[in-house]
C-alpha cells in the first residue's frame, strides 16, 4: 500500500498535465509544428497587432516603435504590441539569437501556452477550495476551453492570454489565507500586475476592480477580526497601488504627446447585458439569438458567456450568497470572490456608470481610456464560474453525507456532459479560423522588393511608404478608415522593404497628428506640417487605384509608376511635391467673388475660437440647426456643401451631421445622416477639418435643414455653393477658395 498510493498520486499528476497538452496538440496541429507560418487573424487590428510586434523586435529600441505614422512613430504602449513581450524579444534578439523568423510563431505559441497553463492554474486553485480532484480538473477544462476571452485570439492578442487572471486569483487565494510568506504573494501579484498591464493596459484596470472588490467583502465578513485587517488592508492596497504609481509613471516618463484623445468613443456601447452573459453565442448555439430573442448575436466586446451551467446554477448562486449559516471554513471566502464577479458584472454591464457613478469618470478622466466596460465581463466570467463550481462540488457533498452520493454523482456527469459539450463548441470555433496562411508577415522578400528592384529601386530609395487610401485610425476624435481593407498591404510591403508606414491604426494617437495626415492630401495651399520633417528621398506610393479620391488621384499623378502588384500599384513620389506650395487664381484686386448660394461665417455668434472672423457656432446640445432654407425655385440645382469643424483632444469631437428634406406637404422625405468613419476626409487646415458632400434641391415648395447630430464640435465657415461656381471670400487671417483656406501672407 506505502507503494501504491505514491504511484497513483505521480500518474494523477502525470494525467493532469498530460491530457490538456494532448487536446490542445490535436485542436492546433499545424500551429505546433509550424508556430511562424499561420496567422491566428490576417486583417484588420489583428495583422496590425503582429505586425507592431514584428517591426519594433527587428527594427526598434526603447519604449518608441517607428513602423507606422512616419516620420513621428508612437509610444510602443499605444500600439498593442504588448510591450513586455516586445521589451524580452527586442533584448533576445540583441543579445542572445536572431528573432527576425520567431516573432509571430513565438506569439502564437505563447498564446498556446496560456490555455495550458491556465488551465493547470484554474485546477490549483479549485483543489484550494477543497474540490475533488476529479471535479476540479474536470471544471477547469471547461471554464478554460468555454472561457469567452479565447476570441481575443482573433486579433486582441494582448487580451488573449487566459492564464493572467487565474493565475491573479490563485495569487490573491494565497495572499488572502496563507499564514505564511504573505509577502511573497504580495509581491508576486504586484509583479503579474505590472507584466499584464505591459501586456495590455486593460489589464491595470481590470486587476484595480478585483482587488478593491475583494478587499471591501472581506473587509466585511472579517471586520471583527481587528488584527487580520490591520493586517491584510494595506496589503491588499498595496497590491494594486504600487504597481498603477509605477505603471502611470513609466507611461508619463515615456510619453511626450499633450493631445491624445481624452474622450474616446464607445464607453456606452460596449456592455454586457443579461442576455450576453447567459445565452449561447457559439456556432450553432447562436441561433438562439435569431430566432429566440429575435436580435444580431453580439459582438465580441459585448460577451461574458458563462454557459448553460451559469444559467442553472443561478439560484444556487443566489441561495449561497444570502444564506447565513456558515457551515464551511471557506464559505465567507468564496463568497468575497462572489461579490468581486457581481461587481465585475456591474462594470461591464455599465450599471455604475449609467445610474450616478458617471461623475466619477469626469473626476478621474483616466477612466475614460477604459471604454470597453464590457471587458469587465472578463474577470466576472472566472470568478462566477469558479464559485459555480464550488457550489456544485458542496451541494454533490451534501447528497454524498445524506447517503445520496450515487444521485449527486449523476448531477456533477450530467453537468459536465453539457458543460463540456459547449466548451468543445467553443474551443473548436475559436480554432477553425487561425490556419490563416502567414503570407503578409513572411520574412522571404519576394513580392514588394524583386518589383522595386526590376524598375532600378531599393528599399534604401525611399524613406517612407504612403498607402492610398489612406489610413489613420486611432484618433477618436476622427477617423480616417477607408482604405483599412487593404492596409494588409501596406504591413506586407513594410514587413518586406523595412520601410516605415505614414498611414497608422493605432490606440489614443495625437490629434494633431492625426489632423496632419489628412493636410498631407489636402489642396498644396498651404505648408503640410507632416511634410516639414520628410528627408529628400522620394515616398513609395502603395495604391489601390480603385477605392482612392479625387484627393488622392492628385498627388498619384504626380508619381513615377513603378509597377503593380496584384491590385496594387506602386509609384515613386518625390517629397518635395509635399514641401511645395502652389495656389488657384485669386482675384488681385483683394475682392470677395461671392456665387450662387449662401456663406456664413457665423460672426454673429461671437466665440473664443474660430477659424476666420470673429464668431462660430459650438454645438452644445443634440440637433442643432445650423442652416435652414424653404426653396421656391421652379428647378432642381445641385450644390457642394461644405463647413469646417474644429477638433481637438477634450469635447472636439467631429461633428454627425444630417440633412432634413420636407416636401410642400410637411413630410420628410430625406433625413439623412453621415457619421464621421463615412465622411471621406480630405482637407485639414490647422486644427480644423473639412466636411463636404453634395446635395441637390428639387425647388417648388421643399423645405432643407442642416443638422449637427453629436455635442462637442465647433462650426466655421458654412458654405453651400453651386457645383459650378468658384467663390472667393478675404479675411484678415486666410483667403477662402471655394471654402478652402490660404493663409495670408505674413
Amino acid at each position: 500500500m506505502k507503494l501504491t498510493l505514491p504511484w497513483l498520486r505521480i500518474l494523477w499528476i502525470t494525467f493532469v498535465l498530460a491530457l490538456p497538452a494532448v487536446i490542445l496538440y490535436s485542436l492546433f496541429t499545424r500551429v505546433v509544428k509550424c508556430p511562424a507560418c499561420y496567422l491566428f487573424e490576417d486583417g484588420g487590428d489583428g495583422l496590425k497587432n503582429y505586425y507592431t510586434l514584428d517591426y519594433y523586435v527587428k527594427h526598434d529600441d526603447g519604449w518608441h516603435f517607428t513602423g507606422m505614422n512616419y516620420p513621428y512613430g508612437e509610444n510602443i504602449i499605444y500600439t498593442d504590441n504588448q510591450p513586455v513581450l516586445a521589451l524580452t524579444l527586442r533584448w533576445i534578439d540583441q543579445h542572445i539569437t536572431d528573432m527576425d523568423r520567431h516573432v509571430i510563431g513565438t506569439l502564437n505559441m505563447l498564446m498556446l501556452l496560456s490555455i495550458y497553463l491556465a488551465i493547470i492554474i484554474t485546477y490549483l486553485l479549485l483543489r484550494r477550495w477543497m474540490i475533488g480532484r476529479w471535479w476540479a480538473f474536470g471544471a477547469a477544462l471547461c471554464i478554460i476551453f468555454l472561457s469567452p476571452q479565447l476570441w481575443r485570439l482573433h486579433g486582441h492578442y494582448g487580451l488573449g492570454y487566459v492564464c493572467f487572471l487565474p493565475l491573479f486569483l490563485l495569487l490573491l487565494d494565497k495572499l488572502i489565507r496563507d499564514k505564511e510568506k504573505k509577502w511573497i504573494w504580495g509581491i508576486s501579484s504586484g509583479i503579474l500586475i505590472v507584466v499584464m498591464s505591459l501586456t495590455h493596459m486593460y489589464f491595470l484596470l481590470l486587476s484595480a476592480i478585483i482587488v478593491f472588490s475583494i478587499l471591501v467583502f472581506w473587509w466585511w465578513y472579517n471586520r471583527k477580526d481587528k488584527i487580520a485587517v490591520r493586517r491584510m488592508v494595506p496589503a491588499l492596497l498595496g497590491v494594486i497601488i504600487l504597481p498603477g504609481m509605477l505603471l502611470v509613471g513609466l507611461r508619463k516618463g515615456t510619453d511626450d504627446i499633450v493631445d491624445r484623445p481624452t474622450e474616446p468613443w464607445g464607453i456606452d456601447n460596449h456592455t454586457i447585458t443579461f442576455e450576453t452573459t447567459f445565452f449561447p453565442f457559439i456556432p450553432p448555439l447562436d441561433k438562439a439569438w435569431t430566432t429566440i430573442l429575435n436580435r444580431n448575436k453580439p459582438i465580441t466586446e459585448r460577451v461574458a458567456y458563462v454557459g448553460m451551467i451559469g444559467l442553472l446554477m443561478l439560484p444556487a448562486i443566489a441561495f449561497f450568497l444570502f444564506r447565513k449559516r456558515e457551515d464551511e471554513v471557506l464559505n465567507k471566502h468564496v463568497k468575497v470572490f462572489l461579490w468581486a464577479a457581481i461587481i465585475s458584472w456591474c462594470m461591464a454591464a455599465g450599471v455604475f456608470y449609467q445610474n450616478g457613478f458617471k461623475f466619477l469618470w469626469e473626476a478621474i478622466p483616466v477612466l475614460k481610456q477604459f471604454r470597453g466596460l464590457g471587458r469587465f465581463g472578463i474577470p466576472f466570467y472566472y470568478l462566477y464560474l469558479l464559485v459555480c463550481t464550488y457550489i456544485a462540488w458542496h451541494m454533490f457533498r451534501r447528497l454524498r453525507e445524506r447517503e445520496l452520493g450515487a444521485i449527486g454523482g449523476y448531477i456533477l456527469g450530467a453537468m459536465f456532459l453539457v458543460w463540456g459539450f459547449e466548451s468543445w463548441l467553443n474551443i473548436k470555433a475559436v480554432r477553425d479560423p487561425v490556419f490563416r496562411q502567414n503570407l503578409w508577415l513572411a520574412t522571404a522578400k519576394d513580392d514588394y522588393v524583386p518589383l522595386l528592384n526590376a524598375a532600378g529601386y531599393t528599399p534604401d530609395s525611399f524613406q517612407a511608404i504612403l498607402q492610398l487610401p489612406l489610413v489613420a485610425i486611432g484618433n477618436e476624435m476622427m477617423g480616417v478608415t477607408r482604405g483599412f481593407w487593404t492596409f494588409r498591404e501596406g504591413v506586407h510591403a513594410s514587413t518586406e522593404t523595412g520601410l516605415p508606414m505614414i498611414d497608422y491604426a493605432m490606440s489614443r494617437t495625437s490629434i494633431s497628428q492625426g489632423m496632419d495626415i489628412v493636410q498631407l492630401i489636402s489642396t498644396p495651399y498651404a505648408k503640410k506640417r507632416r511634410a516639414e520633417h520628410f528627408n529628400d528621398k522620394p515616398i513609395l506610393l502603395l495604391c489601390e487605384e480603385e477605392f482612392v479620391i479625387p484627393a488622392e488621384k492628385k498627388w498619384i499623378a504626380l508619381g513615377k509608376k513603378i509597377g503593380t502588384y496584384k491590385s496594387i500599384t506602386l509609384y515613386a513620389l518625390p517629397s518635395s511635391v509635399f514641401k511645395s506650395v502652389s495656389l488657384p487664381p485669386i482675384p488681385v484686386d483683394g475682392k470677395d467673388v461671392p456665387c450662387t448660394g449662401w456663406f456664413d461665417g457665423f460672426d454673429d455668434h461671437p466665440c473664443d475660437t474660430t477659424m476666420s472672423g470673429k464668431g462660430a457656432v459650438p454645438i452644445t446640445t443634440d440637433q442643432t440647426s445650423i442652416w435652414a432654407y424653404a426653396d421656391t425655385s421652379a428647378v432642381q440645382r445641385s450644390w457642394i456643401v461644405s463647413f469646417w469643424s474644429r477638433v481637438d483632444n477634450l469635447k472636439g469631437e467631429v461633428p454627425v451631421y444630417r440633412m432634413m428634406e420636407t416636401d410642400p406637404n410637411g413630410t420628410v422625405t430625406q433625413n439623412n445622416g453621415m457619421g464621421r468613419e463615412v465622411i471621406l476626409w480630405s482637407e485639414a487646415y490647422g486644427e480644423w477639418i473639412e466636411v463636404n458632400f453634395p446635395w441637390t434641391t428639387l425647388g417648388k415648395g421643399y423645405k432643407y435643414e442642416l443638422f449637427i447630430d453629436n455635442t462637442g464640435p465647433v462650426i466655421d465657415n458654412l458654405l453651400i455653393r453651386s457645383a459650378t461656381d468658384t467663390c472667393v471670400y478675404h479675411f484678415p487671417e486666410m483667403t477662402l477658395y471655394n471654402n478652402l483656406p490660404i493663409p495670408a501672407a505674413k
